[in-house]
């Protein structure tokens, strides 16, 4: 099973060998994602704005909130409410989420891809 680790304090998402910059919450609005142990379910990977291979489509992940800057959008459910890992869109923060705040996510979304068939355990601290 693959493992994800998200350090609110450090602004990292360590993962697959690498790390991103990432964000949760948006100061003075919104709360950051609760520490814990989220359990991702095979299959919770979707896409919004192209058609990929092993990939569920859904046109709201289009929406500017999930795309990264080259215009590619995509979420990760978390198992949880709608709560999720995303590109950190239009306006920086996460309403709760995770949002990557690489300008090119693709990278992740690829990792992520290739695990899409088995359960993804991700921490958050």
């Amino acid at each position: 099973m693959a493992n994800i680790s998200f350090d609110k304090g450090k602004g990292t998402l360590t993962a697959f060998g690498k790390v991103w910059p990432a964000v949760s919450g948006i100061k003075g609005k919104s709360k950051p994602l609760a520490s814990g142990a989220y359990s991702v379910p095979a299959g919770a990977l979707m896409t919004g704005t192209e058609h990929v291979n092993g990939v569920g489509f859904n046109k709201k992940y289009a929406h500017p909130a999930y795309k990264d800057r080259t215009g590619f959008g995509w979420f990760l459910w978390l198992g949880k409410g709608n709560l999720g890992i995303h590109p950190d869109g239009n306006v920086p923060g996460t309403l709760g989420c995770i949002g990557v705040t690489k300008s090119n996510t693709r990278a992740l979304f690829e990792e992520l891809r290739k695990r899409n068939v088995q359960a993804i355990n991700v921490t958050v601290k």
